[in-house]
């Protein structure tokens, strides 16, 4: 079926709404070097420790996690959702990847495989609750989150499964050349996501969804069916970002992913996408990745309380929103 003629105004005008987030998102590049800056007058010795290749490279493996969920948590927010249960989905994700291959033996693309599919199931049980049962999100995904939490649990008995397999660390600590193989993987997602939001069909649906659904629906878009898909892919973002976080630690463990959801909403947010739906973009919740690592580092460079980490972030969501509030009014 052809596509909508109002299907596409509305992109178009959802599409330039959120170019002025590129002023926003040039405001926090520029805070980001002056955070850089900070750190190095924190620095006693004076010297550029956040920009040492070693560091770097280090905050690029911290954040490639935080990206790719927060790409499927983008694609929630467009259509005006939340999913409180990424974290958990994760640390499953790790856990059910380390059991196929320690305990059945799956030769780890097929695990992998495997453990996409499983994340997007899991994701697609929100996107049945909250588009077929009218369950709302935030009581959808809150009590997914403790569901798939307990199921990590109960998998594991409470221990950390632990794969000494090279093949299996080479995903979240291996390198390509000088470059690390999940900022590799990143960079294909960034691409991919971004092609799927600006230049299919399936990507104005969904801006057109977030910025108005009535209009949507007598446009000839299923609601229904949009945001089971979208919570799926959403489910196989975070299952990906579980399988990286196992591959790093060496083990799936029951324990991990717990503030997940915080990180990839914080990303989200101050990358630009709009709490209210139909605006935002996936370069946006990149470098708002970006610049959460960055700030989570340089703290960590200062020696800054971990408790004071949670307020800052908490503080810079709470000022995202205010400043998206007042934008609208």
């Amino acid at each position: 079926m052809p596509e909508s003629p109002k299907i596409k105004q509305r992109s178009f005008l959802m599409q330039t709404e959120s170019k002025s987030v590129f002023l926003i998102l040039c405001a926090l590049v520029f805070l980001t070097f002056l955070l850089c800056d900070v750190f190095k007058i924190g620095n006693e010795s004076g010297e550029w420790i956040f920009f040492n290749p070693e560091n770097i490279s280090n905050i690029l493996n911290q954040v490639s996690i935080n990206v790719v969920i927060a790409f499927g948590m983008t694609l929630v927010i467009l259509i005006k959702g939340i999913d409180l249960s990424v974290g958990s989905i994760a640390s499953v994700s790790g856990v059910v990847i380390a059991l196929l291959i320690l305990n059945m033996k799956v030769p780890l693309p097929l695990a992998v495989l495997l453990t996409l599919v499983a994340g997007f199931l899991t994701g697609a049980a929100n996107g049945a609750l909250i588009s077929m049962l009218r369950v709302p999100p935030f009581i959808a995904t809150l009590a997914s989150m403790a569901i798939f939490r307990g199921l990590a649990f109960i998998l594991t008995d409470g221990k950390a499964k632990f794969v000494n397999a090279d093949s299996f660390k080479f995903l979240g600590n291996g390198f390509i050349g000088p470059v690390p193989a999940a900022v590799i993987l990143i960079v294909i997602l960034l691409v991919f996501f971004h092609f799927l939001l600006a230049k299919t069909v399936f990507g104005r649906r969904l801006y057109f969804l977030g910025g108005n659904e009535e209009a949507a629906r007598l446009a000839g878009i299923d609601p229904v069916k949009l945001r089971f898909l979208v919570f799926s892919i959403a489910g196989a973002c975070s299952a990906m970002g579980g399988i990286l976080l196992a591959s790093r630690l060496g083990s799936g463990s029951p324990n991990v992913g717990v503030g997940y959801e915080m990180d990839a909403i914080a990303a989200t947010i101050v990358g630009g996408t709009s709490f209210s739906g139909g605006k935002g973009t996936i370069v946006g919740t990149f470098i708002g990745a970006l610049i959460m690592g960055v700030i989570s580092n340089g703290m960590n460079l200062l020696g800054i309380s971990p408790y004071m980490q949670y307020v800052a972030k908490g503080s810079i969501i709470l000022l995202a929103v205010i400043i998206d509030s007042l934008k609208k009014r």
